[in-house]
């Protein structure tokens, strides 16, 4: 039992009560690591796995997608902040490679065509390119750690710079969701839309929200009637908020209580309601978009917008900001004395 060159690659070859494993790879390594893989199932009391090889680049794998997440999730993703949005990328990539698929099919050439594919035929920005490309590129690299793998594709991230989507709900397009939400009976959708852009709160912060436990405020709203704050006892920046509460979020709150149902939940009549209103180039996201694109267009400071969207970098709040003429000149005349 020892690996032999066969030919242009090498031969990985065991026996087993009688029964010859024998595969040629590609490369020495690939070929070692197959036959210790085998050694150690023989120890263990088990016939060696059938093992795929993939004829273009000669390595070999036992695991199919579906596993190999699931190993990932287990040493990596279980019981963390992001567990559902990794879960839910995780189940969009599978659908594009297939759950079944082994691992090693999954070469240089392919992850180029899928980057192209979510790119131009899914039409994804470039950070979430570059989120999906992490989670199958983390996979594949657990993969390799535990021995099912010699070695990963090549993975080009995409350059996020100068394109960021600040795409935002107008007023016209939020009445027109939360209309189709109420004639479609999604009214768990409608709260949770309400919720998202009069706070800015992410989708995960709102299913945090207790409106049983709502806190009374010193101040008081415009129209002089008693504000509430709700309590987030950690942001996604890690840090707790007491978050003041428009009138229709308190009503709100004070009806559903909770919010228990992830979103992805919820996703087809998400994604129905957007394409029906033509909408499709904006995400859930764009709530939390919305609410920073509103204090900054009624002229709110990029200080006080920063702690309340809880962002970690000022630049992220500048984002928001609409440097025009207009601007420029309030600080020319500030200069002026």
């Amino acid at each position: 039992m020892s690996v032999n060159q066969r030919g242009n690659g090498w031969e990985a070859y065991v026996t087993y009560k009688g029964k010859k494993f024998r595969r040629t790879l590609s490369t020495k390594e690939d070929a070692t690591v197959l036959e210790a893989m085998w050694q150690r199932e023989i120890a263990q009391g088990n016939m060696p796995t059938a093992m795929e090889v993939n004829r273009e680049t000669g390595k070999a794998s036992g695991w199919t997608l579906r596993y190999a997440f699931d190993r990932c999730h287990e040493n990596y993703w279980a019981n963390t902040k992001n567990e559902r949005q990794v879960m839910f990328i995780q189940s969009i990539v599978c659908k594009y490679w297939g759950e079944k698929s082994p691992i090693n099919r999954i070469s240089t050439t392919t992850v180029f065509d899928w980057i192209r594919w979510m790119r131009e035929n899914q039409g994804y920005a470039p950070s979430t390119v570059n989120r999906h490309i992490s989670c199958l590129k983390k996979c594949l690299d657990n993969a390799v750690d535990e021995g099912a793998l010699t070695t990963v594709p090549k993975f080009k991230r995409q350059s996020e710079k100068g394109r960021e989507r600040i795409e935002y709900f107008s007023k016209d397009e939020e009445n027109a969701i939360l209309s189709e939400f109420e004639r479609l009976g999604e009214d768990y959708l409608r709260d949770y839309a309400i919720v998202a852009v009069d706070t800015g709160m992410r989708a995960g912060e709102v299913l945090k929200i207790d409106g049983d436990n709502l806190i009374k405020l010193q101040q008081t709203r415009a129209d002089g009637s008693q504000m509430y704050g709700a309590y987030i006892p950690d942001r996604k920046n890690g840090e707790p908020l007491l978050m003041p509460i428009t009138k229709r979020v308190e009503e709100v709150l004070r009806k559903r209580k909770t919010f228990n149902d992830p979103l992805y939940k919820h996703r087809l009549a998400w994604d129905r309601v957007r394409d029906g209103l033509g909408l499709t180039n904006k995400c859930w996201h764009t709530w939390r978009h919305t609410t920073a694109t509103r204090l900054t267009e009624k002229g709110w400071d990029t200080a006080n917008i920063m702690r309340y969207m809880g962002h970690k970098n000022i630049a992220t709040t500048l984002k928001y900001a609409k440097w025009d003429t207009s601007t420029m000149v309030g600080g020319s005349n500030l200069l002026e004395d």
